[in-house]
């Protein structure tokens, strides 16, 4: 018997420090930047809320949930539209991240990923780190991040 071979496209998201990976599937939309309307008290990392499709969306630097820096200049920002995943979905269908760069695609097969063991720690938005044919990335724990948007919202 054929044995069969998935292959999953993939999308390199840039952030400071490196590059996020997610299925194009979880990916609705790269939209240019629009600065976020800002919410009052909400914590740093929650830049605030866009308008995407007749949709609000709340807006989020993934460097700040995993409390890294952001560069004093950022170049090619975009906004990524990220399908939700979690118990939240009816509520929250789409969440935003800024990218800091052209997000590009690629193909992802079960031999060309590898899990990276490495001594630093991954920040509270990270699922794994990996390697895709040589090329570092971290795959984002969405769920998570969808927690805390949803805890920090506005009602």
């Amino acid at each position: 018997m054929e044995e069969s071979i998935s292959i999953l496209s993939s999308l390199y998201l840039p952030v400071a420090g490196g590059s996020l990976v997610l299925p194009n599937v979880s990916v609705a939309e790269i939209v240019d930047y629009q600065t976020p309307e800002t919410i009052p008290d909400a914590p740093e990392w929650f830049l605030g809320t866009i308008r995407w499709r007749g949709v609000t969306l709340p807006v989020v630097s993934y460097e700040q949930l995993n409390n890294t820096p952001l560069p004093d200049s950022l170049n090619n920002t975009r906004i990524a539209v990220i399908n939700t995943i979690g118990k939240d979905h009816a509520s929250l269908p789409f969440f935003a991240i800024v990218t800091q760069g052209i997000p590009r695609q690629t193909k992802i097969d079960q031999d060309n990923i590898k899990e990276i063991e490495d001594e630093k720690e991954l920040g509270p938005a990270d699922l794994m780190k990996v390697s895709i044919m040589g090329d570092e990335a971290v795959i984002p724990n969405v769920e998570y991040v969808e927690n805390m948007i949803v805890q920090h919202r506005p009602a």
